[in-house]
């Protein structure tokens, strides 16, 4: 539940053209002020970090 209640802010900061690597946490904490849901979520994952390997490199 948590991961699809995440995703939603995910797809509108793309749509919207912002940087979810550098605002993924504001952009989390924004969205969990109308998702208590998400919000939840937070307060267990505590600080969101985006530690992956890009997957388009050539």
């Amino acid at each position: 539940m948590p991961n699809r209640v995440a995703l939603e802010p995910c797809v509108q900061a793309r749509n919207e053209g912002r940087d979810l690597a550098r605002e993924g946490n504001s952009i989390f904490r924004e969205a969990s002020k109308w998702s208590p849901e998400l919000a939840a979520a937070c307060e267990v994952w505590k600080e969101i970090q985006f530690e992956y390997e890009a997957v388009d490199t050539l």
